[in-house]
């Protein structure tokens, strides 16, 4: 009968794992067991107060999700952390947050209600409790241990294909550890993290495809056209459906070609779309843009200082409020001239919001004609664009699922997503690119980039399966010279 109760607390453990891989369903490179809920029984032993179980239960499995989740999005959880009060400042509905406090009071019920039951089970192995739950803790880490040592990958180590004699991995998740250490994970991102505590010219230097700079650096730092354009755009990754991809450029195609030569690139990614910033502006890797912050000053030249000393007027502008992320601080320490963000499209030049998600913004397509407008302004410009419209969570408005080339588009492409998310932001960013080509094909721009941040970061496999890991498209569209546009 004990024996039977030990291997249900068992049972439990290892089902509350699975549910914290979304059922192997999620995309997080999350193992099958974290080691640290194998000894969870002796440490709930050692606290002896029911209140403290039930803290010490909910604090594991939060930390769990935290962890996941930020890694989820491209975040060490330190810096994610970090970023989480910025939530308070988005623009949720009311049934989000009905969700989100239905959830922890089932949460806490749950917690609650598991501690009650192992209580239970501790009573009736009485003074053996101590003992009993030690062997079996025991017993289950090195019998787990043992697995993904022969799986080639252990505690300490990662996976050695030498000394692998069973192949075990999570489908699609090049996780090959069943079990992990969580602590050992928050450690790896804890050193991460100190980066950021560095100083710029500390941190190492982006390292593209075949160790190349940034694609931002390769084309623009020793440039010398007098109109030059850099655009970030939201969560645009490289689909490995050819035709899919094929389609979102296919504007650009129609660009007029004795004015300009079209090229299409790759580029690596590390990180969210701030890292995505410091790989562009700074050709630094993602803990650079902390730095900037943490320390009130960028030390290196930056593209942007690179582009003043040249007699560049600079300006950085964005459709959503600057201080998430303090956006708008980043800019300015790293040498914009000018900033500017929703309270100027919004409410200097009255320009409407649109929430595509939690995100309050004006349309991403009207601050890249602010941008191609306003490239005459001056001798020199340069311009750096950071959209949002595609932000996931995402959802297309009531008045662009109006729109007369939606029900066309819904209908083409019907079979080419898993759902509808995926169809609808596909959708969205492929506006936004056929506006693009439109208004640099009338402008008289020298050089513009258009590259994305970081690939989408779905929540399920079978949505982020759609996309190359680690790679973000690039177009660059540049002026031909004079004595092409002859022949």
């Amino acid at each position: 009968m004990k024996a039977i109760k030990l291997i249900i607390t068992i049972l439990v453990i290892v089902f509350i794992n699975i549910v914290l891989t979304g059922f192997l369903e999620i995309t997080i490179r999350r193992p099958i067991i974290y080691y640290e809920y194998i000894f969870l029984p002796i440490v709930l032993i050692l606290a002896q107060k029911h209140i403290y179980r039930v803290f010490i239960l909910m604090g594991l499995i939060l930390l769990d999700i935290i962890y996941n989740l930020s890694h989820l999005y491209f975040f060490d959880i330190f810096n994610y952390i970090e970023k989480l009060p910025y939530l308070l400042i988005a623009k949720f509905n009311l049934s989000f947050w009905i969700y989100i406090l239905i959830g922890l009071s089932l949460f806490v019920w749950i917690c609650n209600f598991l501690i009650k039951l192992f209580e239970l089970k501790l009573k009736t192995l009485q003074n053996k409790k101590y003992t009993i739950n030690i062997i079996v803790s025991v017993s289950f880490f090195i019998l787990i241990y043992c697995i993904d040592s022969l799986n080639g990958s252990s505690l300490i180590g990662s996976q050695n294909l030498d000394k692998q004699f069973i192949k075990i991995s999570t489908s699609n998740k090049k996780e090959y550890n069943i079990g992990k250490s969580l602590i050992k994970d928050l450690y790896t991102d804890f050193t991460l993290y100190q980066l950021g505590k560095k100083e710029v010219h500390e941190i190492n230097d982006f390292k593209n495809i075949n160790g190349d700079s940034s694609l931002s650096y390769k084309y623009f730092y020793n440039s010398t056209g007098n109109k030059e354009v850099v655009i970030v755009l939201e969560s645009w990754g490289v689909y490995l459906n050819d035709t899919l991809m094929k389609d979102q450029l296919a504007p650009f195609f129609n660009i007029d070609s004795n004015k300009y030569k079209f090229s299409f690139e790759k580029s690596f990614f590390n990180g969210a779309t701030l890292q995505a910033e410091a790989r562009e502006l700074l050709n630094k890797e993602g803990e650079a843009y902390f730095s900037v912050i943490k320390h009130n000053h960028c030390d290196i030249k930056s593209l942007i200082q690179q582009k003043i000393e040249h007699n560049y007027t600079t300006l950085a502008v964005q459709g959503f409020s600057g201080t998430y992320s303090v956006g708008a601080k980043f800019k300015k320490l790293i040498g914009f001239q000018t900033f500017k963000d929703y309270k100027f499209f919004h409410d200097t030049l009255g320009l409407p919001s649109i929430y595509n998600n939690q995100y309050q913004s004006v349309l991403d397509e009207e601050v890249f004609e602010y941008i191609f407008d306003n490239l005459n302004k001056s001798t020199k410009n340069f311009t750096y664009c950071l959209s949002i419209n595609t932000h996931l969570p995402f959802h297309l408005t009531k008045s662009q699922k109006k729109e007369l080339e939606f029900p066309k588009f819904t209908n083409h492409y019907k079979n080419s997503f898993p759902d509808q998310e995926v169809l609808e932001r596909y959708y969205r960013m492929s506006q936004e690119l056929a506006r693009l080509a439109t208004l640099i094909n009338k402008s008289d721009v020298d050089k513009v980039l258009i590259i994305g941040d970081h690939a989408p970061p779905y929540l399920f496999k079978v949505e982020r399966n759609m996309f190359a890991p680690n790679l973000v498209p690039a177009i660059l569209i540049e002026k031909k010279m004079k004595k092409n546009l002859a022949h």
